[in-house]
């Protein structure tokens, strides 16, 4: 029994698991020994590291690479090392959206496998120097029975072995040509029988290794000599790659590759050792570090860093009172705060923008009001609380809902909205002192009769605290002009069907039939639509206006949002609903309070579920343990800022979208995603899955991860798919 074997119940053996590269019982004969006697590599830093930080000034990290080592890929051999018995597995595996699939994780004798059905597949990428070398493919595997598995690359057969009972490698040798650069989908055929368990598989190299030499121990890696780990990352503008090198003549030699710029190299080696990364600066690149020059390398505190002290987190005066506000379909890309020349007037938005946050890449939860008002009453992505069709049909009465926090706080809660779903017969209606409904009501559907009777329940408690919700339902159809801005929107002679308004009725016709209106009939409609976006604006003016006259404007909190957009025959259709394009997905989120939430734009990824954590935050309220999103308060005064997140979508949970920086990629049920450069192409037209490898792994590593454990993922605990925490990385290693 080699030593891995012995400790294969050990906590270090399961943290050196958890990585999905370390080693195992299960690696072969050839296992070297665990790994983590001695020093901490954070207490053997020299004095000549600590000089070496000194002399690059304050700096502090915006990804560790620790934290964020589920999005590792475990470089031995020349090729790549999977475990697919581990958390870090979901990014090969299409979303766990696809056909052949693989079970649930399982142990034999100890030591962590997955056992994949009869036909299971999974994506790899590769370099182009890694796909050259390609000669085996390789299984270390546990067959209960004699079988036969036979590979597959790319819907061709790439070979099979026989496997025999117990544990075994078996290596299966690949011609030339068919592991190519970029992204290869492999698949395991089995015979019949009961199913084997798999602890690693080896993809690419030029001969199987003994044992997969790359682990995580307690707080650094552990490498082998030539093995090494790759992540795709975003290069921080101005960043660095910072990190401590541990072992008598040990370093990294790290290489960064970006599309259609000149490869990056440099060294680490010693405590402090820094490469700088700013020639990239922007670029979402392949990031590889590779140990050698001794035996066992141990690598620690490695990150990517910016220069300057980390921001700090100011919890100032809190707000007395809270505002919020949904503009139901208001697409972000029609408010020019949110789309520098969009053609609606929006001077409020635009003011509040430069003394509020301004959240640039926000989408709502789900594409339609019920699935999107129950991620913004309950802070769950939608796979939780299932408002959808064939889900729950109402809010579940076990979660902590948007009222019942406002009320628990302290706050007397009313709300005034004309959309016809936000009512106590769907489960929005816990926690509200008074409540009005204008669909069921009656009172108007307007903007300024849903605004009238928010001002008018406030009469008599505004100089108590208190919660205001409105939701106006202008720029959700039925779509009627609103004046001064529809005649300056569509000046021109106009004789068609749709002077004034599209109606509920006309707008669904269109969506379930393949009828489109002509051009000037679509110039006209989105004219009536644009006026009521400006509309709205004057309304929030207004709001402002009464908050000022009541001397309370300084103590209320106004965040406003929506729940999703519509489309307007970019691609043939309209409404929402349909699609997780960004017209429909990309909603604005401005957060105005300026004691808290200083003025500006924030680039980084939000979600609207993340609205109730971020009020009951700046209210000074302990976050319920099941919310899924988080406070944006931080980010909002820079913690955290500095490297994308993500912002993610669902259409009724059997299509996904994520947005990450300037890239956004969609799945549906195939698991295939589709890229799109998003900052370029908002429209999305031009799919650059297939030429954009680097950028596609960049977003499906995080987004793979994320669907793999969206019933537990917390904002809080986990960090963001693109930038986990430690302890969401230890909670996922756990699962």
């Amino acid at each position: 029994m080699n030593t891995l074997r012995a400790l294969s119940t050990s906590a270090l053996l399961l943290s050196l698991l958890a990585l999905g590269c370390g080693k195992s019982a299960a690696d072969g004969p050839q296992a070297a020994a665990a790994i983590g006697a001695g020093k901490s590599p954070t207490a053997a830093a020299t004095e000549g590291g600590a000089k070496q930080r000194a002399a690059r000034g304050a700096e502090h990290a915006v990804f560790s690479l620790g934290d964020n080592r589920l999005l590792a890929h475990a470089l031995a051999g020349g090729g790549l090392v999977l475990r697919p018995g581990h958390a870090s597995f979901a990014k090969y595996t299409r979303f766990a959206r696809a056909a052949g699939r693989w079970s649930e994780r399982a142990v034999i004798d100890g030591h962590a496998v997955a056992r994949p059905e009869s036909y299971a597949q999974f994506d790899v990428p590769l370099a182009a120097d890694e796909a050259a070398r390609a000669k085996v493919i390789a299984l270390r595997v546990h067959a209960p029975a004699a079988q036969r598995v036979t590979v597959m690359a790319g819907g061709q057969a790439a070979g099979a072995a026989e496997l025999v009972p117990g544990w075994q490698t078996a290596t299966i040798a690949v011609a030339n040509g068919r592991l190519v650069a970029g992204e290869n989908n492999l698949q395991l055929v089995w015979g019949k029988g009961a199913r084997p368990g798999i602890a690693w598989i080896q993809v690419g190299g030029a001969s199987a290794i003994d044992a997969a030499p790359v682990g995580w121990d307690k707080d650094a890696f552990a490498l082998g000599d030539g093995a090494g780990l790759a992540w795709y990352v975003q290069v921080p503008k101005d960043g660095r790659l910072v990190g401590d090198v541990v072992g008598d003549g040990c370093k990294i030699d790290v290489r960064v590759t970006a599309h259609g710029s000149a490869t990056l190299t440099g060294t680490l080696s010693g405590a402090g050792g820094a490469v700088e990364l700013g020639a990239l600066g922007g670029q979402v690149a392949r990031l590889e570090l590779v140990a050698g020059g001794c035996p066992s390398t141990r690598l620690a505190n490695a990150a990517l860093a910016l220069p300057g002290a980390a921001p700090s987190v100011t919890a100032a005066k809190r707000p007395k009172n809270v505002i919020f506000w949904i503009m139901d379909s208001l697409r972000a890309d029609r408010v020019p705060t949110f789309m520098p020349g969009a053609r609606p007037e929006t001077p409020v938005f635009d003011r509040l923008a430069t003394t509020g946050a301004a959240f640039q890449s926000n989408y709502t939860q789900g594409n339609e009001s019920r699935a999107s008002h129950a991620s913004l009453w309950t802070s769950q992505f939608v796979g939780n609380h299932r408002m959808i069709p064939g889900g729950e049909k109402t809010v579940s009465s076990r979660w902590f809902t948007l009222g019942e926090a406002m009320k628990r706080a302290g706050l007397y809660t009313s709300g005034v909205s004309a959309n016809g779903y936000i009512t106590a017969k769907w489960g929005f209606g816990e926690g509200w002192d008074a409540y009005r409904n204008h669909i069921h009501d009656g009172g108007g559907v307007t903007g300024a009769a849903i605004l009238g009777k928010g001002i008018e329940s406030l009469t008599q408690k505004k100089d108590a605290p208190f919660f205001l919700y409105l939701g106006t339902i202008d720029t959700h159809v039925s779509w009627r002009a609103k004046e001064p801005w529809f005649s300056k929107y569509d000046p021109k002679p106009y004789s068609g069907k749709f002077q004034t308004e599209l109606t509920g009725l006309e707008a669904e016709k269109f969506a379930k039939s393949k009828q489109r209106p002509s051009e000037r009939d679509i110039e006209r409609i989105v004219a009536i639509y644009d006026s009521n976006v400006s509309y709205q604006d004057d309304l929030l003016g207004k709001l402002f206006e009464q908050l000022t006259a009541w001397g309370i404007a300084d103590d209320t909190m106004v965040i406003v949002t929506a729940d999703h957009g519509d489309e307007q025959w970019e691609e043939g259709r309209v409404g929402h609903g349909g699609s997780t394009r960004e017209s429909v997905v990309r909603v604005p989120l401005l957060i105005h309070y300026p004691p808290l939430f200083p003025g500006g734009n924030i680039d980084e990824g939000v979600d609207t579920l993340d609205v109730l954590p971020t009020i009951y935050d700046a209210l000074g309220q302990k976050p319920d343990d099941e919310w899924q999103g988080e406070s944006l308060l931080p980010l909002a005064q820079g913690r955290g800022r500095g490297y994308p997140r993500p912002s993610i979508t669902s259409q009724y949970e059997f299509a996904w979208a994520m947005r990450l920086g300037g890239w956004k990629v969609r799945v549906a049920g195939s698991g295939v995603p589709d890229l799109f450069h998003i900052a370029k192409d908002p429209l999305e037209r031009t799919r650059l899955t297939d030429d954009r490898p680097v950028e596609r792994r960049f977003l499906t590593d995080a987004f793979s991860l994320f669907l793999a454990n969206q019933k537990v993922w917390r904002k809080r605990v986990h960090g963001v798919a693109s930038n986990m925490t430690a302890a969401g990385a230890e909670a996922l290693e756990g699962r």
